[in-house]
């Protein structure tokens, strides 16, 4: 795993920025497939400006998402919902293929059966990711096999409260299931990034480097992985033995 230590959340969000980029403009054709949330907001926004600028071009390109909460599409919680406003709703050109998960529909093995689908005909070259603060990735939960493949989780209590903070929901509104790639899922990208900004990150941060390799940190997982780029800044490594 490649560690790239920056000093804040816009720096952090400047070089995973470079990261995206990167793999458009040494691929035209590139598959990305892509988390939400707050750890990306200003990536998303880097993003844009650089699509809008003709500066990056996603024409030929495929963009899919990670996961999506078992819910109507239209919650102002749901991945959908996150990707119109904040990516698909603000480009001036989109992606050849666009796919997203739908946790709305009543037949979820029919769901994950077209994603699986959808997943075998274009083999991604850059996975994105979250970090949660009890180390999952997507929603594997620790405990998550490794081994796991596209399923519906039920969340953490930890993750649930995150959700309610950053969405401004009530106990009662937020979802509490999701439909998410599994671990091997993710480990089949050719390249994977993850990022991590804040102190209340820095427990996991510090599990996912210097702790033991085990589903009880799902985001271990990456550190066995060939092309893996973490991004953290210094609030988010403050608990790291290794300073430099």
């Amino acid at each position: 795993m490649k560690i790239i230590r920056t000093k804040d959340y816009e720096e952090m969000s400047q070089k995973a920025f470079e990261v995206i980029a990167g793999t458009f403009r040494k691929n035209a054709n590139a598959v990305v497939n892509t988390t939400t949330g707050a750890s990306y907001d200003r990536v998303f926004e880097l993003w844009v400006e650089a699509i809008n600028r003709g500066e990056l071009s996603v024409e030929n390109s495929v963009v899919m998402n990670l996961d999506e909460y078992i819910a109507d599409r239209n919650k102002p919680f749901t991945v959908y919902t996150y990707m119109q406003k904040k990516f698909y709703g603000l480009i001036r050109s989109r992606p050849k293929i666009v796919e997203l998960l739908d946790g709305s529909v009543k037949d979820l093995q029919s769901e994950i059966d077209r994603y699986n689908a959808v997943l075998n005909k274009y083999p991604r070259d850059l996975q994105i990711v979250g970090l949660g603060v009890n180390g999952h990735l997507g929603a594997n939960e620790p405990g998550a096999s490794f081994q796991s493949r596209l399923f519906c989780a039920d969340s953490h209590e930890s993750t649930i409260r995150s959700t309610m903070g950053y969405c401004g929901l009530t106990r009662e509104e937020a979802p509490t299931q999701m439909l998410t790639l599994g671990l091997a899922d993710i480990m089949e990208a050719k390249e994977v990034l993850l990022v991590a900004s804040g102190e209340r990150k820095a427990e996991a941060v510090k599990a996912t480097i210097e702790g033991p390799i085990s589903e009880e940190c799902p985001a271990s997982i990456l550190r066995a992985h060939p092309n893996a780029t973490f991004i953290i800044d210094e609030a988010a490594a403050s608990l790291l033995e290794k300073k430099e």
